[in-house]
């Protein structure tokens, strides 16, 4: 009986053991700036479609009713525009007078901006060319402000999907500063 009890035990240990070792083994990071942001599944990376995105990632959304968004990293050492400056122009690639909310997070030295935006999304190369019109679209962004170049995140889709991945996008944005 007494070997029976601790074989269990041993064997519970060791499979608490190994799935621990799996999940941590799952983490990736995308390094951006001086900036490692953690994350693992749902999220899934997927091969940049520009030379201006330093990483692009793809939230494997559960309900197969919605389509699953995708998350864009970018960094300018030295340019890419002010915080402000983004967050406006972001702004205004929804058609006429979007809900936005904003907000924004200390860690440290480092702060993150964030910014939720609802409304038409005019999808489209980001400077000229022919836009669609995309209504009960979301975007969600962060800027993580760096004297060594800010990193820019943004996600973009229809309101359901991007709701979905709300909570998981702000915890990879601040993933940095969560040790």
């Amino acid at each position: 009986m007494k070997k029976t009890a601790s074989f269990l035990i041993f064997s519970f240990a060791a499979t608490t053991l190994l799935a621990g070792l799996t999940a941590a083994s799952a983490q990736e990071s995308v390094n951006a700036g001086e900036f490692a942001f953690s994350y693992g599944p749902p999220w899934k990376n997927k091969p940049v479609s520009s030379s201006m995105r330093v990483a692009e990632l793809t939230y494997d959304i559960a309900d197969e009713k919605l389509a699953d968004v995708d998350l864009v990293f970018f960094h300018f050492p030295g340019g890419g525009g002010g915080t402000q400056a983004n967050l406006d122009r972001w702004v205004k690639q929804f058609e006429g007078q979007p809900v936005t909310e904003s907000s924004v997070e200390s860690f440290g030295a480092n702060k993150v901006h964030f910014l939720q935006v609802k409304g038409t999304y005019l999808d489209g190369p980001p400077f000229g060319g022919t836009k669609t019109p995309r209504e009960g679209y979301m975007m969600l962004a962060a800027v993580v402000e760096s004297e060594k170049g800010s990193v820019f995140l943004k996600m973009t889709g229809p309101e359901a999907s991007v709701e979905a991945a709300k909570a998981a996008f702000k915890t990879l944005s601040v993933s940095p500063f969560k040790k």
